[in-house]
This record gives structure tokens, sequence and C-alpha cells, in this order.
């Protein structure tokens, strides 16, 4: 019964952890940290063997998506970068869960895994759950090696989180930038996102530009300067806000870029 109670629990109150550090970030980044952080704990609890060392590393994953709050703290740049920072979070709960089910003994010069307890069964355990747990658990650490790999340090296209959602009144357009088309250059040093901001009534430029900036401070964290480095990376993200070609006296409109920058950094 208590093994029931707490392979319930620790995933319930980390389900809630989860959701919790996701919402102040985005929908999309609740979504990530769920797949990423909460879902190899949940997948621990269901498959790790009945022993001491089980509950322990559960309340470590758990407080591993705590975690999440000081890594992610919702400065600029961090829903741009929620991807390449949380496809690491697989690591951690392939390599419990190996820990767990192999747990070794060097005997007689051979390597014997132990899941003695599980359902009564012999020191073996059932090979068939024991290999299940090890299929899971190097899926985990597959998907976080290799998608950390590929995703570390990369500059990419900034996240529409980071502007969104915008106050009532104010509405957004994609639209071709100072710097062409959406997208990134060729030598994958930049990338950039432009959009035209409208307003109800008229609004003039100016107010649609103090309006727009104090949203940005207000629910974005960001300070007076264009430029802010995203913690623990060597790319800054920068939010640049100009008068739009497109705007006229009958119909005004400001642009807003977003872009992402190697530039400023040296390997």
């Amino acid at each position: 019964m208590k093994s029931l109670l707490w392979r319930l629990g620790v995933p319930a109150v980390g389900l809630a952890v989860a959701i919790a550090a996701g919402w102040r970030l985005s929908s999309s980044a609740t979504v990530l940290i769920v797949i990423c952080a909460w879902l190899p704990l949940a997948l621990f609890c269901l498959l790790a063997p009945r022993n001491r060392a089980a509950l322990p590393v559960a309340l470590v994953l758990l407080a591993a998506i705590g975690s999440i709050w000081w890594v992610l703290p919702g400065r600029p740049g961090d829903r741009s970068v929620a991807g390449s920072t949380l496809i690491w979070y697989p690591l951690l709960g392939g390599l419990a869960l190996l820990a767990v089910v192999w747990r070794v003994h060097l005997r007689r010069g051979s390597v014997r895994p132990l899941w003695s307890r599980l359902r009564g069964t012999g020191s073996g355990g059932p090979s068939w759950q024991r290999w299940t747990a090890t299929a899971v658990a190097a899926g985990m650490l597959a998907v976080g090696g290799c998608g950390g790999g590929l995703l570390h340090d990369q500059v990419s296209v900034p996240s529409p989180d980071e502007l969104f959602p915008l106050p009532a009144g104010l509405e957004a357009t994609t639209a071709e930038g100072p710097d062409g088309e959406n997208g990134c250059d060729r030598t994958g040093h930049a990338c950039w996102t432009y959009y035209q901001i409208t307003g109800d009534n008229g609004e003039s430029t100016t107010v649609l530009t103090e309006r727009l900036q104090r949203h940005l401070r207000e629910s974005k964290g960001w300070s007076d300067a264009e430029c802010q480095p995203i913690r623990r990376t060597r790319v800054d993200l920068c939010i640049t806000v100009t008068s739009d070609p497109a705007s006229t006296d009958e119909h005004p409109a400001i642009g807003v870029e977003l872009w992402t920058t190697k530039l400023g950094h040296t390997p």
C-alpha cells in the first residue's frame, strides 16, 4: 500500500509543479515541461522496482521539475530556449531508472541485476519487466542526449511567446521587416521575426509604442536595454520597436522585430 501511495502521489505532485512552472512562461512551455520533465518522473514511478532507493530517487526527479523555476525564471529569452533547455531533462530520468533497475554487485566476477522484491519474485525479477524498464530508460537517454546535443546553444527564430499575448486593443500581423523575410541568415548566427502592431480607434504611433513597451516591461521582464543575454548561453535576444513602412495618418502602425543573435559573442 505504501508503495502504491508514493507511486501515485509523487507524479500527482510533480504534475502540479510542472504546470505551475510552465504556466507563467506560456502554454507551449507548459507542454514541453510536462513531456520532458514530468513524463520521465511518471515512467520512473510506474516502472521502478520495489527497493529502498526508488522513493528517494523519485523525490530527486520531483525536485528537478521544481528546478525549472530557477533554470527558466521567465526572463527575456527563456521562452525561446525552453525547448533546447528542457530536452536535457529526460537524461536524468533515464539514468535514474537504469540505476534503480540495474543495481549491481560484483560477485565472482559477474554483474547481477537485482530486482529481488518485485511482487515477491526471485532475485532477478520478471525479465520482461526489467527489460521493458531498460528499454524505456534507453529511450529517455537517447532523446535527452541526442536532442540536447543537436539543440544546445542553437540560434533559432525567437518564440512568439516573447511578445504574445498582447494587451487588449493591440493587434499584431506577421510582415516582412527591414531584414527581409522572417527566418535566419545564411551563417546561422542570427534569426528574426517582424510584426506590424496596430491599435484600436486609430491610436497614434507614440501611444502604440508606449503601450507595447509597457507590456514588454511588465509582462515579459524587459528592461530599457534593446538586447539582453539569454542565461547560460552565448545568444542574445533583442527587440526593436520602429515605425512601420505601411503606417499612415489614417491607419497608424508600428513595427516590432524580435531577433536572436550570436554576433555579439565569441566562441
